[in-house]
């Protein structure tokens, strides 16, 4: 009787140092970047159009940046940085960013973080120390952005290229990265730009779980048989439960730590209407906390494709609109 006492009294005393362990973890793990997180990264110009940004102090991370311009004149420049699946062609043909100015892509350093692990070889310890992983890239993504945000800048003495006006995007989950690094130094940035951004992750990251969820176990979420109610049942829990979790640990993306802190910096955001992925929840605290001056644009429809050809023009002129009205996106030939 004893032993089973002392027993069960083991089992909930891991129980307990386990739930304190992982709650420690996430506390952590979600607290804001500060500037002096950001880490030391170069840019080299590889061709005209092709620019690599790599991390000085570990150097198997780097990523790509893609600039269109027009020839010969000196212009203001606009720095995007998209989500996880965009790529050059965000700048190509299809979607026709042929407006006045220097327009600069950059692609988000995760894709060279994805290439290089090998997850079948993962240990315990590995998938453990995910959240630091994720939280690792998040800051090397700011570094690859704020490096390049300098070199625009004044990384090249009288650059004939480049003005000192700079407008910082972001679209969807890259949405975050300008807006944080805009708040560490907000005098370097004369616009910003949020499209299709989001906060509340548990929000967001919720319904996607589930309806994968349901998928995965082939269920539909209206059947009316009871065996199926209930799986269905659970796959929402977990769905919830995983959502509260991840919510937690990507805390330190969510933008309204940083976007009090941005002051003179005119900012816009491109909002979708009907858009699945992006509840009212997760947008309106992104408001609510931004200081002016603000605006926004709502667009009908979804959340941006980038695949699309019409979305990429339809919110590329949009983009050019409301940076031409803010007198940040000119052109003027160069001294020589």
């Amino acid at each position: 009787m004893k032993f089973g006492r002392f027993l069960l009294l083991l089992i909930v005393s891991v129980i307990i140092l386990v739930i304190s362990g992982v709650a420690f973890k996430i506390y952590l793990v979600q607290q804001p970047f500060q500037a002096d997180d950001v880490p030391e990264w170069t840019v080299t110009e590889l061709t005209a159009l092709t620019w690599e940004l790599r991390s000085v102090d570990d150097p198997e991370r780097s990523t790509t940046a893609w600039i269109t311009r027009p020839e010969k004149l000196k212009c203001d420049t606009l720095i995007l940085i998209g989500g996880v699946e965009e790529g050059e062609n965000l700048l190509a043909g299809g979607g026709k960013w042929k407006y006045t100015g220097n327009t600069i892509l950059m692609k988000q350093p995760v894709h060279s973080f994805l290439l290089r692990q090998h997850w079948k070889n993962w240990s315990l310890l590995d998938w453990w120390e995910i959240p630091e992983k994720m939280r690792e890239e998040s800051r090397h993504t700011l570094g690859a952005l704020n490096a390049l945000l300098n070199y625009v800048q004044g990384g090249k003495l009288a650059d004939p290229r480049f003005t000192d006006k700079i407008v910082l995007a972001g679209g969807s989950v890259g949405a975050a990265f300008p807006v944080i690094l805009t708040s560490f130094a907000p005098e370097k940035v004369a616009g910003l730009m949020i499209i299709y951004g989001f906060t509340n992750f548990q929000q967001v990251i919720q319904p996607l779980l589930f309806s994968q969820g349901l998928l995965h176990f082939d269920l539909t979420e209206f059947n009316p048989d009871f065996s199926t109610k209930t799986k269905v049942a659970g796959v929402r829990m977990l769905s919830h439960i995983l959502s509260f979790l991840l919510g937690n640990i990507f805390k330190y993306g969510e933008m309204e730590s940083y976007l009090p802190y941005i002051y003179e910096t005119p900012i816009h955001f491109i909002n979708g209407t009907n858009d699945p992925l992006v509840p009212p929840e997760a947008y309106l605290p992104l408001w609510e906390s931004s200081p002016e001056p603000k605006s926004e644009t709502w667009i009908k429809g979804g959340h941006f494709n980038p695949g699309n050809p019409e979305d990429m023009l339809r919110v590329g002129k949009l983009m050019y609109e409301w940076t031409d009205a803010q007198g940040l996106r000119s052109c003027h030939v160069a001294k020589q």
